[in-house]
Protein backbone atom coordinates (compact mmCIF):
# COMPACT_ATOMS: atom_id res chain seq x y z
CA UNK A 1 0.00 0.00 0.00
CA UNK A 2 1.47 3.38 -1.19
CA UNK A 3 1.64 6.21 1.96
CA UNK A 4 2.50 9.71 1.59
CA UNK A 5 3.25 11.95 4.90
CA UNK A 6 2.27 15.76 5.62
CA UNK A 7 4.55 17.89 7.17
CA UNK A 8 3.73 21.12 8.99
CA UNK A 9 6.22 23.11 9.50
CA UNK A 10 4.63 26.79 8.77
CA UNK A 11 4.40 28.14 12.19
CA UNK A 12 7.04 30.54 13.69
CA UNK A 13 7.78 29.06 17.39
CA UNK A 14 8.40 31.97 18.89
CA UNK A 15 9.29 30.56 22.50
CA UNK A 16 12.24 29.54 20.53
CA UNK A 17 13.31 33.45 19.98
CA UNK A 18 15.72 34.70 19.30
CA UNK A 19 17.09 31.93 17.35
CA UNK A 20 13.55 31.42 15.68
CA UNK A 21 13.94 34.79 14.30
CA UNK A 22 16.96 33.21 12.00
CA UNK A 23 15.37 29.95 10.86
CA UNK A 24 12.10 28.09 11.38
CA UNK A 25 12.52 25.60 14.11
CA UNK A 26 12.33 22.83 11.73
CA UNK A 27 15.78 23.94 10.40
CA UNK A 28 17.40 23.86 13.39
CA UNK A 29 20.42 21.29 14.03
CA UNK A 30 20.11 19.00 16.87
CA UNK A 31 22.24 16.54 17.53
CA UNK A 32 24.26 16.97 14.10
CA UNK A 33 21.06 16.73 12.45
CA UNK A 34 18.37 19.22 10.61
CA UNK A 35 15.53 18.40 12.55
CA UNK A 36 12.91 18.17 9.67
CA UNK A 37 15.51 16.42 7.12
CA UNK A 38 15.79 13.71 10.04
CA UNK A 39 12.34 13.13 9.64
CA UNK A 40 12.50 13.03 5.68
CA UNK A 41 15.16 10.44 5.71
CA UNK A 42 12.86 8.17 8.16
CA UNK A 43 9.87 8.59 6.15
CA UNK A 44 11.63 7.39 2.59
CA UNK A 45 13.75 4.50 4.77
CA UNK A 46 10.24 3.05 5.54
CA UNK A 47 8.69 3.47 1.78
CA UNK A 48 6.81 6.83 1.89
CA UNK A 49 7.93 8.61 -1.18
CA UNK A 50 5.43 11.38 -1.30
CA UNK A 51 6.60 13.78 1.45
CA UNK A 52 4.50 17.21 0.94
CA UNK A 53 5.68 20.06 3.90
CA UNK A 54 3.82 22.69 4.69
CA UNK A 55 5.52 26.23 4.52
CA UNK A 56 4.53 29.71 6.37
CA UNK A 57 7.21 31.28 7.81
CA UNK A 58 10.22 32.33 6.49
CA UNK A 59 8.90 29.67 3.62
CA UNK A 60 12.57 30.25 1.49
CA UNK A 61 14.62 28.72 3.35
CA UNK A 62 12.71 25.46 2.89
CA UNK A 63 13.18 25.45 -0.54
CA UNK A 64 16.40 23.50 -1.22
CA UNK A 65 14.63 20.32 0.14
CA UNK A 66 12.56 20.23 -3.10
CA UNK A 67 16.25 19.67 -4.90
CA UNK A 68 17.90 17.86 -2.10
CA UNK A 69 14.47 15.10 -1.54
CA UNK A 70 13.37 14.72 -5.10
CA UNK A 71 10.00 12.69 -3.27
CA UNK A 72 9.41 15.99 -1.55
CA UNK A 73 6.71 18.62 -2.42
CA UNK A 74 6.37 22.01 -1.18
CA UNK A 75 2.95 23.99 -0.81
CA UNK A 76 2.29 27.22 0.86
CA UNK A 77 0.44 28.23 4.19
CA UNK A 78 0.61 32.38 4.36
CA UNK A 79 -2.17 32.26 7.35
CA UNK A 80 0.52 30.73 9.87
CA UNK A 81 0.17 34.05 11.84
CA UNK A 82 -2.96 34.25 11.63
CA UNK A 83 -4.45 31.01 11.74
CA UNK A 84 -4.36 27.26 13.94
CA UNK A 85 -2.29 24.64 11.95
CA UNK A 86 -5.84 23.17 10.87
CA UNK A 87 -4.99 25.34 8.30
CA UNK A 88 -1.96 23.61 7.16
CA UNK A 89 -4.28 20.42 6.37
CA UNK A 90 -6.65 22.70 4.73
CA UNK A 91 -4.30 23.97 2.33
CA UNK A 92 -2.74 20.44 1.98
CA UNK A 93 -6.15 18.58 1.92
CA UNK A 94 -5.84 17.21 -1.36
CA UNK A 95 -3.14 14.87 -0.24
CA UNK A 96 -5.06 13.30 2.58
CA UNK A 97 -4.95 9.67 1.77
CA UNK A 98 -3.05 7.11 3.90
CA UNK A 99 -0.84 9.65 5.25
CA UNK A 100 1.68 10.46 8.19
CA UNK A 101 0.50 13.70 9.71
CA UNK A 102 4.00 15.22 10.98
CA UNK A 103 5.65 18.19 12.57
CA UNK A 104 9.13 19.83 11.10
CA UNK A 105 10.07 20.07 14.47
CA UNK A 106 10.04 16.34 16.34
CA UNK A 107 12.50 14.36 16.89
CA UNK A 108 12.20 10.62 16.75
CA UNK A 109 14.62 8.26 18.51
CA UNK A 110 13.72 5.59 16.41
CA UNK A 111 12.11 5.40 13.21
CA UNK A 112 8.41 5.24 13.78
CA UNK A 113 7.32 4.76 10.32
CA UNK A 114 8.89 1.81 10.56
CA UNK A 115 5.69 -0.59 11.48
CA UNK A 116 3.01 -2.99 11.01
CA UNK A 117 -0.28 -1.94 10.42
CA UNK A 118 -1.89 -4.81 8.54
CA UNK A 119 -5.06 -3.57 9.25
CA UNK A 120 -4.47 -0.24 8.47
CA UNK A 121 -5.67 1.38 11.08
CA UNK A 122 -6.09 5.10 11.87
CA UNK A 123 -3.85 6.24 15.08
CA UNK A 124 -2.49 8.90 16.99
CA UNK A 125 1.02 8.53 18.60
CA UNK A 126 0.56 8.36 22.08
CA UNK A 127 2.83 8.28 25.08
CA UNK A 128 2.18 8.75 28.96
CA UNK A 129 3.50 11.78 30.46
CA UNK A 130 3.77 12.09 34.23
CA UNK A 131 3.32 15.88 35.83
CA UNK A 132 1.42 18.36 34.03
CA UNK A 133 2.29 18.78 30.05
CA UNK A 134 0.65 21.06 27.34
CA UNK A 135 0.29 18.33 24.37
CA UNK A 136 -3.36 16.76 24.00
CA UNK A 137 -4.50 14.40 26.79
CA UNK A 138 -6.81 11.59 25.77
CA UNK A 139 -9.52 9.12 27.10
CA UNK A 140 -9.60 5.69 25.71
CA UNK A 141 -11.40 2.74 25.35
CA UNK A 142 -10.57 -0.84 26.36
CA UNK A 143 -9.90 -1.52 22.43
CA UNK A 144 -7.84 1.67 22.41
CA UNK A 145 -9.91 3.78 20.27
CA UNK A 146 -9.53 7.64 21.23
CA UNK A 147 -12.84 8.76 22.84
CA UNK A 148 -11.46 12.11 23.63
CA UNK A 149 -9.16 15.14 23.71
CA UNK A 150 -8.23 18.15 25.39
CA UNK A 151 -5.33 20.02 25.59
CA UNK A 152 -3.34 19.98 28.44
CA UNK A 153 -3.25 17.04 31.21
CA UNK A 154 -1.07 15.35 34.19
CA UNK A 155 -0.57 12.19 34.73
CA UNK A 156 -2.10 10.45 31.64
CA UNK A 157 -1.73 9.35 28.20
CA UNK A 158 -0.68 12.54 25.48
CA UNK A 159 -1.28 12.77 21.86
CA UNK A 160 3.08 13.08 21.04
CA UNK A 161 4.72 12.44 17.91
CA UNK A 162 2.97 11.54 14.18
CA UNK A 163 -0.59 10.77 13.45
CA UNK A 164 -1.69 8.36 10.78
CA UNK A 165 -5.01 8.01 8.98
CA UNK A 166 -6.01 6.23 6.40
CA UNK A 167 -7.96 6.45 3.28
CA UNK A 168 -11.74 6.15 4.84
CA UNK A 169 -10.74 8.33 7.53
CA UNK A 170 -9.12 11.66 5.28
CA UNK A 171 -12.25 11.04 2.81
CA UNK A 172 -14.53 12.50 6.12
CA UNK A 173 -11.76 14.67 7.42
CA UNK A 174 -11.48 16.21 4.36
CA UNK A 175 -15.25 16.31 3.38
CA UNK A 176 -16.06 18.04 6.85
CA UNK A 177 -12.96 21.05 6.43
CA UNK A 178 -14.11 21.74 3.02
CA UNK A 179 -17.45 22.36 4.26
CA UNK A 180 -16.72 23.97 7.88
CA UNK A 181 -13.43 25.69 7.37
CA UNK A 182 -15.06 29.23 7.24
CA UNK A 183 -17.31 28.84 10.50
CA UNK A 184 -16.93 30.76 13.29
CA UNK A 185 -13.25 29.68 15.13
CA UNK A 186 -12.54 26.80 13.12
CA UNK A 187 -9.93 28.33 11.57
CA UNK A 188 -7.76 29.08 14.37
CA UNK A 189 -8.21 25.48 15.56
CA UNK A 190 -5.08 23.04 16.28
CA UNK A 191 -6.19 20.04 14.19
CA UNK A 192 -6.12 17.59 17.00
CA UNK A 193 -8.60 20.12 18.41
CA UNK A 194 -10.65 19.88 15.14
CA UNK A 195 -10.44 16.15 14.84
CA UNK A 196 -11.91 15.84 18.34
CA UNK A 197 -15.00 17.90 17.25
CA UNK A 198 -16.31 14.88 14.98
CA UNK A 199 -14.82 12.01 17.07
CA UNK A 200 -17.36 9.71 16.63
CA UNK A 201 -17.55 10.25 12.94
CA UNK A 202 -13.86 9.54 12.67
CA UNK A 203 -11.81 6.67 14.52
CA UNK A 204 -8.24 7.06 15.61
CA UNK A 205 -6.40 4.49 17.84
CA UNK A 206 -4.40 5.10 20.28
CA UNK A 207 -0.48 3.54 19.23
CA UNK A 208 1.20 3.48 22.70
CA UNK A 209 5.10 4.32 22.59
CA UNK A 210 7.51 5.40 25.17
CA UNK A 211 7.63 9.15 26.45
CA UNK A 212 11.82 9.50 25.58
CA UNK A 213 11.11 7.61 21.92
CA UNK A 214 9.61 10.66 20.27
CA UNK A 215 10.87 14.10 21.59
CA UNK A 216 8.75 17.10 21.37
CA UNK A 217 10.90 20.72 22.46
CA UNK A 218 9.20 23.39 24.83
CA UNK A 219 11.73 25.84 25.02
CA UNK A 220 15.55 26.20 24.45
CA UNK A 221 16.25 24.79 28.15
CA UNK A 222 14.49 21.58 26.97
CA UNK A 223 16.66 21.30 23.48
CA UNK A 224 19.65 22.53 25.13
CA UNK A 225 19.14 19.22 27.63
CA UNK A 226 18.82 16.91 24.96
CA UNK A 227 21.64 18.56 22.72
CA UNK A 228 24.11 19.79 24.99
CA UNK A 229 26.16 20.62 22.21
CA UNK A 230 23.08 22.66 20.54
CA UNK A 231 24.73 26.17 20.59
CA UNK A 232 27.74 24.97 18.67
CA UNK A 233 25.54 23.79 16.12
CA UNK A 234 22.68 26.14 15.31
CA UNK A 235 24.92 28.24 12.71
CA UNK A 236 23.00 31.63 14.53
CA UNK A 237 24.55 34.93 13.82
CA UNK A 238 23.47 35.76 16.80
CA UNK A 239 25.60 33.61 18.97
CA UNK A 240 28.35 34.19 16.63
CA UNK A 241 27.72 38.34 17.28
CA UNK A 242 27.99 36.99 21.41
CA UNK A 243 31.04 34.93 21.48
CA UNK A 244 32.79 37.24 18.91
CA UNK A 245 31.73 40.65 21.52
CA UNK A 246 32.04 38.77 24.73
CA UNK A 247 34.67 36.69 23.73
CA UNK A 248 33.08 33.47 25.13
CA UNK A 249 32.58 30.00 24.08
CA UNK A 250 28.87 29.45 22.69
CA UNK A 251 28.37 26.71 25.68
CA UNK A 252 29.46 29.78 28.16
CA UNK A 253 25.78 31.24 27.33
CA UNK A 254 22.90 30.17 29.52
CA UNK A 255 19.63 31.15 30.66
CA UNK A 256 18.59 32.58 27.63
CA UNK A 257 14.85 34.36 28.35
CA UNK A 258 13.08 36.60 25.87
CA UNK A 259 12.08 39.41 27.65
CA UNK A 260 10.48 41.82 25.02
CA UNK A 261 9.21 40.48 21.80
CA UNK A 262 9.06 44.63 21.21
CA UNK A 263 6.80 46.51 19.05
CA UNK A 264 10.49 46.66 16.22
CA UNK A 265 12.19 44.26 17.71
CA UNK A 266 13.19 41.61 19.60
CA UNK A 267 15.40 41.26 22.88
CA UNK A 268 16.84 38.43 25.34
CA UNK A 269 18.22 38.06 28.43
CA UNK A 270 21.30 35.94 28.57
CA UNK A 271 24.33 34.85 31.25
CA UNK A 272 27.74 34.14 31.07
CA UNK A 273 29.53 32.74 34.41
CA UNK A 274 27.25 34.98 36.48
CA UNK A 275 27.22 38.03 34.23
CA UNK A 276 23.88 38.90 32.74
CA UNK A 277 23.52 40.60 29.86
CA UNK A 278 20.64 41.69 27.27
CA UNK A 279 21.11 41.40 23.32
CA UNK A 280 18.44 43.44 20.95
CA UNK A 281 17.71 41.69 17.50
CA UNK A 282 16.41 43.69 14.77
CA UNK A 283 12.90 43.14 13.89
CA UNK A 284 11.19 42.03 10.32
CA UNK A 285 9.86 45.30 10.02
CA UNK A 286 12.49 47.73 11.78
CA UNK A 287 14.33 48.77 8.88
CA UNK A 288 11.31 50.62 7.69
CA UNK A 289 11.19 52.65 10.39
CA UNK A 290 14.38 53.00 11.52
CA UNK A 291 17.48 55.04 10.42
CA UNK A 292 20.44 52.84 11.74
CA UNK A 293 22.72 55.30 11.06
CA UNK A 294 21.30 57.79 12.70
CA UNK A 295 20.86 55.73 16.01
CA UNK A 296 24.79 54.22 15.73
CA UNK A 297 25.72 58.13 16.17
CA UNK A 298 22.89 58.86 19.19
CA UNK A 299 23.22 55.83 20.91
CA UNK A 300 27.07 56.14 21.34
CA UNK A 301 26.77 59.66 22.23
CA UNK A 302 24.49 58.56 24.84
CA UNK A 303 27.02 56.00 26.36
CA UNK A 304 29.57 58.61 26.11
CA UNK A 305 26.97 61.71 27.81
CA UNK A 306 26.24 59.12 30.57
CA UNK A 307 22.61 58.43 29.28
CA UNK A 308 22.73 55.10 29.00
CA UNK A 309 25.66 53.63 30.28
CA UNK A 310 24.63 49.56 29.54
CA UNK A 311 26.01 49.83 26.10
CA UNK A 312 28.48 47.40 25.15
CA UNK A 313 28.58 47.16 21.64
CA UNK A 314 26.07 48.10 18.85
CA UNK A 315 26.47 47.13 14.94
CA UNK A 316 25.82 49.52 12.28
CA UNK A 317 23.03 46.97 11.22
CA UNK A 318 20.93 46.82 14.15
CA UNK A 319 21.94 44.05 16.72
CA UNK A 320 23.22 45.51 20.21
CA UNK A 321 24.57 43.69 23.44
CA UNK A 322 24.18 45.90 26.65
CA UNK A 323 24.54 45.16 30.02
CA UNK A 324 20.95 44.04 31.98
CA UNK A 325 20.34 46.71 34.33
CA UNK A 326 19.97 45.31 38.28
CA UNK A 327 17.56 46.52 40.73
CA UNK A 328 15.55 48.36 38.80
CA UNK A 329 12.46 50.39 40.32
CA UNK A 330 8.96 51.71 38.61
CA UNK A 331 9.94 54.90 36.68
CA UNK A 332 6.33 57.22 37.20
CA UNK A 333 7.45 61.06 36.68
CA UNK A 334 4.27 62.36 37.63
CA UNK A 335 4.13 61.33 41.12
CA UNK A 336 7.98 61.05 41.75
CA UNK A 337 9.86 64.38 41.27
CA UNK A 338 13.53 63.41 41.42
CA UNK A 339 12.69 60.85 38.34
CA UNK A 340 10.92 63.74 36.51
CA UNK A 341 14.40 65.85 36.99
CA UNK A 342 16.63 62.88 36.02
CA UNK A 343 14.16 62.52 32.34
CA UNK A 344 14.20 66.52 32.12
CA UNK A 345 18.01 66.51 32.94
CA UNK A 346 18.57 63.52 30.19
CA UNK A 347 16.57 65.49 28.05
CA UNK A 348 18.97 68.46 28.30
CA UNK A 349 21.69 66.55 27.90
CA UNK A 350 20.90 64.87 24.85
CA UNK A 351 20.07 68.31 23.21
CA UNK A 352 23.65 69.20 23.80
CA UNK A 353 25.05 66.79 21.60
CA UNK A 354 26.48 67.38 18.49
CA UNK A 355 25.05 67.77 15.23
CA UNK A 356 26.24 65.17 12.67
CA UNK A 357 25.65 64.44 9.11
CA UNK A 358 25.45 61.19 10.74
CA UNK A 359 22.39 61.80 12.30
CA UNK A 360 19.15 62.44 9.86
CA UNK A 361 16.77 65.60 10.53
CA UNK A 362 13.85 63.93 11.48
CA UNK A 363 10.70 65.93 9.48
CA UNK A 364 7.21 64.58 11.82
CA UNK A 365 5.08 65.17 8.58
CA UNK A 366 7.49 63.76 6.11
CA UNK A 367 8.06 60.84 8.19
CA UNK A 368 4.19 60.43 8.50
CA UNK A 369 3.54 60.52 5.01
CA UNK A 370 6.10 58.04 4.27
CA UNK A 371 4.66 55.77 6.70
CA UNK A 372 0.94 56.33 5.36
CA UNK A 373 2.30 55.76 1.71
CA UNK A 374 3.14 52.26 3.29
CA UNK A 375 0.15 51.70 4.70
CA UNK A 376 -2.27 53.03 1.82
CA UNK A 377 -0.67 49.59 0.23
CA UNK A 378 -2.94 47.40 2.46
CA UNK A 379 -5.15 49.71 4.27
CA UNK A 380 -6.59 51.92 0.72
CA UNK A 381 -5.97 55.99 0.12
CA UNK A 382 -5.45 57.08 3.96
CA UNK A 383 -5.10 60.47 2.44
CA UNK A 384 -8.21 60.27 1.18
CA UNK A 385 -9.83 59.44 4.51
CA UNK A 386 -7.94 61.61 7.18
CA UNK A 387 -8.34 64.47 3.95
CA UNK A 388 -9.65 67.45 6.46
CA UNK A 389 -7.56 66.52 8.94
CA UNK A 390 -4.06 66.57 6.51
CA UNK A 391 -5.45 69.82 5.57
CA UNK A 392 -4.90 70.84 9.20
CA UNK A 393 -1.78 69.31 9.83
CA UNK A 394 -0.18 70.93 6.49
CA UNK A 395 -1.20 74.47 8.24
CA UNK A 396 0.35 73.62 11.81
CA UNK A 397 3.71 72.39 10.18
CA UNK A 398 4.08 75.54 8.57
CA UNK A 399 3.07 77.57 11.29
CA UNK A 400 5.53 75.80 13.28
CA UNK A 401 8.65 75.73 10.63
CA UNK A 402 7.79 79.75 9.80
CA UNK A 403 7.69 80.48 13.63
CA UNK A 404 11.46 78.16 14.05
CA UNK A 405 12.53 80.74 11.42
CA UNK A 406 11.36 84.14 12.53
CA UNK A 407 13.01 83.27 16.31
CA UNK A 408 15.78 81.23 15.75
CA UNK A 409 14.66 77.93 17.20
CA UNK A 410 17.26 75.80 16.41
CA UNK A 411 17.08 72.03 16.13
CA UNK A 412 18.52 69.42 18.08
CA UNK A 413 19.70 66.24 18.42
CA UNK A 414 16.46 64.91 19.94
CA UNK A 415 15.42 61.19 20.94
CA UNK A 416 11.76 61.29 19.83
CA UNK A 417 10.79 58.24 21.29
CA UNK A 418 10.24 60.10 25.10
CA UNK A 419 7.96 57.85 27.53
CA UNK A 420 7.99 55.92 30.03
CA UNK A 421 8.98 52.21 28.63
CA UNK A 422 11.98 53.86 28.00
CA UNK A 423 12.93 55.46 31.08
CA UNK A 424 14.81 52.74 33.97
CA UNK A 425 15.45 53.69 37.29
CA UNK A 426 17.07 51.68 40.19
CA UNK A 427 17.42 51.48 43.94
CA UNK A 428 20.57 52.71 43.70
CA UNK A 429 19.31 56.11 42.26
CA UNK A 430 20.78 55.83 38.67
CA UNK A 431 18.79 56.64 35.38
CA UNK A 432 19.10 54.95 32.26
CA UNK A 433 17.05 57.22 28.78
CA UNK A 434 17.60 53.53 26.71
CA UNK A 435 15.82 52.72 22.98
CA UNK A 436 17.31 55.62 20.31
CA UNK A 437 16.10 54.03 17.61
CA UNK A 438 13.88 56.80 16.38
CA UNK A 439 16.24 59.46 16.94
CA UNK A 440 17.16 62.51 14.89
CA UNK A 441 17.40 66.00 14.45
CA UNK A 442 14.03 67.46 15.40
CA UNK A 443 12.61 70.10 17.39
CA UNK A 444 13.68 70.53 21.04
CA UNK A 445 10.67 70.53 22.25
CA UNK A 446 9.66 67.32 20.72
CA UNK A 447 10.86 65.04 23.00
CA UNK A 448 8.34 66.39 26.05
CA UNK A 449 5.61 66.22 23.20
CA UNK A 450 6.44 62.46 22.76
CA UNK A 451 5.52 62.29 26.49
CA UNK A 452 2.28 63.46 26.71
CA UNK A 453 0.81 62.93 23.20
CA UNK A 454 0.57 59.58 23.77
CA UNK A 455 -1.02 58.89 27.34
CA UNK A 456 -4.65 60.95 28.07
CA UNK A 457 -2.90 63.36 30.08
CA UNK A 458 -4.99 66.88 30.94
CA UNK A 459 -4.24 70.33 30.10
CA UNK A 460 -2.86 70.87 33.34
CA UNK A 461 -0.49 67.81 33.06
CA UNK A 462 0.70 68.55 29.93
CA UNK A 463 1.83 72.25 31.27
CA UNK A 464 3.09 70.50 34.27
CA UNK A 465 5.91 68.12 32.03
CA UNK A 466 6.44 71.15 29.90
CA UNK A 467 7.26 73.52 32.69
CA UNK A 468 9.80 71.23 34.32
CA UNK A 469 11.78 70.91 31.03
CA UNK A 470 12.06 74.70 30.77
CA UNK A 471 12.54 75.05 34.82
CA UNK A 472 10.13 78.41 34.75
CA UNK A 473 6.41 79.42 33.52
CA UNK A 474 5.84 79.30 29.75
CA UNK A 475 5.94 82.29 27.56
CA UNK A 476 2.88 83.13 25.36
CA UNK A 477 5.39 81.47 22.52
CA UNK A 478 6.90 79.09 24.26
CA UNK A 479 3.84 77.27 24.82
CA UNK A 480 2.30 78.11 21.49
CA UNK A 481 4.89 76.62 19.71
CA UNK A 482 5.29 73.32 22.18
CA UNK A 483 1.36 72.64 21.30
CA UNK A 484 2.31 73.36 17.68
CA UNK A 485 5.26 70.93 17.63
CA UNK A 486 2.86 67.80 19.35
CA UNK A 487 0.05 68.17 17.34
CA UNK A 488 2.84 66.88 14.66
CA UNK A 489 4.76 64.43 17.42
CA UNK A 490 0.91 62.98 17.35
CA UNK A 491 0.73 62.42 13.60
CA UNK A 492 4.15 60.27 13.96
CA UNK A 493 2.72 57.81 16.45
CA UNK A 494 -0.50 57.84 14.96
CA UNK A 495 1.16 57.15 11.31
CA UNK A 496 3.78 54.59 13.02
CA UNK A 497 0.27 52.53 14.42
CA UNK A 498 -1.02 52.76 10.98
CA UNK A 499 1.93 50.85 9.58
CA UNK A 500 2.32 48.61 11.93
CA UNK A 501 -1.31 47.43 11.40
CA UNK A 502 -0.67 47.53 7.59
CA UNK A 503 1.76 45.13 8.22
CA UNK A 504 -0.06 42.71 10.08
CA UNK A 505 1.79 43.78 13.59
CA UNK A 506 0.93 45.05 17.06
CA UNK A 507 -0.34 49.35 16.45
CA UNK A 508 0.81 50.37 19.86
CA UNK A 509 -1.57 51.05 22.84
CA UNK A 510 -0.94 54.83 22.00
CA UNK A 511 -2.44 54.74 18.90
CA UNK A 512 -5.88 55.95 19.57
CA UNK A 513 -4.90 58.10 22.04
CA UNK A 514 -2.53 60.43 19.71
CA UNK A 515 -5.63 60.27 16.97
CA UNK A 516 -8.16 61.96 19.99
CA UNK A 517 -4.85 64.23 20.72
CA UNK A 518 -4.79 65.63 17.30
CA UNK A 519 -8.39 66.07 17.29
CA UNK A 520 -8.95 67.45 20.83
CA UNK A 521 -6.51 70.00 19.97
CA UNK A 522 -5.51 70.65 16.09
CA UNK A 523 -8.32 73.40 16.03
CA UNK A 524 -7.13 75.84 19.16
CA UNK A 525 -3.37 75.26 17.98
CA UNK A 526 -4.59 76.77 14.44
CA UNK A 527 -6.49 79.32 15.85
CA UNK A 528 -3.76 80.29 18.55
CA UNK A 529 -1.49 80.86 15.02
CA UNK A 530 -4.46 82.64 13.25
CA UNK A 531 -4.08 85.59 16.25
CA UNK A 532 -0.71 86.39 15.02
Amino acid sequence: MEKNAIIMAAGKSDKFAPFSYEKPKGLFIVREEILIERQIEQLLEAGVNEIIVVMGYMKEKFFYLEQKYPQVKLIVNNTYGKYGNIYSLYVAREYLKNTYICYADHYFLKNPFLEENPDNKSYRSCAFYKGKFKQFSIYYSDADIITGCYLGGHDTMAMVGPAYVNEKFSKLFRQYLEEEINNFGIANMYWEEYYSTHIKDLTLYMKKFNVDELVEFDDIDDLRQFDSDFLLNVDSEIIGNICNTLECHPNDIKDIEVIQAGLTNVSFKFSIKGHEYVYRHPGGTADNLIDRRTEYYTQYKAKEYGLDKSLIYMDRSGWKISHFIQNIVPCDILSNKKQLQQVMDALHKTHEMPLSEEAKIFDNVAESKRLITQACKTKGNLFKEFEELFAKIDMVDNFVKQEREKYGIDLVVSHHDVYEPNFISTKEGDFYLIDWEYAGINDPINDVCSIFTRYDYSDETRLYLLEAYYGRKLTKLEYRHALGQSILNALYWISWGLFKGSVGEEDGFFFLTSYRYIVNNIDEVIASYEEI
